[in-house]
């Protein structure tokens, strides 16, 4: 009779064990699920646990700017890398800034300063309107990887343009990145703010 409660007992224990087991592992795919759902914009592409930074900066303090106003874009890291720096504006639009027209290759320097427009640059990059946010963000890699497919893109100047969605580019982004070591690719974001004159 002992010998019966006592298998009785382990029984029930192991089917507890399992039942969290089974729930946790439940939780963390719905977890991941949703995680997936949520990055459908620019600013949600995160990385806390890269190995090296990337050190994003604009010309203003206040990174506040009036419609037309000339902004200058400077970046820096810690590592070689590759480098993608995108902009959304407010209207929704998607530029990748650099590489461009006149900075073809996104190779980047350890300790080197980047500066959109070059200092001898015959093109400004100006603030557009609707007034509002735009979203700066700087996505590094260590590894080579394209991370925005070109046939998706068309020409603005010296500079490129989204064709396809903010959430379809973001998707595109995520899928790129998801073959690398979170160690080795790494993020920044600047939020500037547009008035109107």
């Amino acid at each position: 009779m002992r010998c019966s409660k006592k298998i009785l007992w382990v029984s029930i224990m192991v089917m507890v064990v399992i039942s969290v087991a089974v729930s946790g592992a439940i939780a963390a795919e719905k977890k991941a699920e949703m995680k997936q759902i949520e990055i459908v914009k620019i600013e949600d592409i995160e990385n806390p646990n890269a190995e090296f930074t990337i050190d994003l900066k604009v010309d203003r303090e206040d990174a506040t700017y009036k419609v037309g106003d000339p902004i200058v874009f400077t970046f820096k890291t810690n590592k070689d890398c590759r480098l993608t720096l995108l902009n959304k504006t407010e209207s929704g639009v998607i530029q990748v800034i650099f590489p461009n027209e006149h900075h073809k290759d996104n190779l980047v320097k350890a300790g080197a300063t980047y500066r959109i427009p070059a200092e001898d640059a015959k093109y400004i990059f100006k603030a557009k309107g609707p007034a509002g946010e735009d979203v700066v963000k700087a996505i590094a890699a260590l590894d080579q990887v394209v991370l925005v497919n070109p046939a998706d893109l068309k020409p603005a100047g010296p500079f490129q343009e989204a064709k396809i969605s903010e959430e379809q580019l973001t998707k595109q982004i995520e899928i790129a990145l998801k073959p690398i070591p979170v160690k080795r690719w790494a993020e920044a974001e600047k939020m500037i703010k547009v008035v109107e004159k």
